[in-house]
């Protein structure tokens, strides 16, 4: 992971981790760089290996793809993919068209979502016991996105 993280776009001094976030979109339209953005859970910064939302990796034409590591289950601290997912929003369909396809940009919350605790502002993080296998749904106050589980997680060299 930390070859990998060298080569991504960094978030210099956090700039851009500290926006007030009205949208998904305004979020993840132009996606941070590692380490991200800083996310909470039950008021607590969580670090970069229980939470972290990045752009994909540049050098493979990724950039504009938001990729969301989440150690598994949530609260956990992931040491290895084996203990996280991975779940991506690709409206430009950079990563794979699968998931661009599976996006659900104007999404319903299924009746039994509920909040998984982490938040980015007004921004949180909604699980389905019924469909986390498949993906999780990011809340705004201006509406919801389910973005795809990557499964099983994927690179490019």
């Amino acid at each position: 992971m930390a070859l990998v993280a060298v080569s991504w776009p960094l978030n210099i001094l956090e700039v851009r981790a500290r926006v007030p976030f009205a949208s998904v979109a305004s979020a993840f339209d132009a996606p941070p760089g590692y380490p991200g953005y800083r996310w909470s859970r039950d008021g607590r910064e969580v670090g970069e290996f229980e939470l972290t939302t990045i752009a994909g990796p540049s050098h493979c034409g990724w950039q504009s793809a938001t990729m969301i590591f989440i150690g598994w289950p949530p609260g956990t601290i992931a040491t290895t993919s084996a203990s996280a997912r991975m779940y991506v929003r690709d409206p430009q369909g950079v990563y794979e068209t699968e998931f661009r396809d599976r996006l659900v940009r104007n999404a319903t919350l299924p009746t039994d979502a509920k909040p998984s605790g982490y938040r980015l502002g007004p921004i949180e993080l909604y699980l389905s016991p019924s469909d986390q296998d498949q993906a999780l749904y990011v809340v705004a106050p201006s509406g919801a996105e389910r973005w795809p589980r990557v499964d099983p997680m994927r690179g490019c060299a």
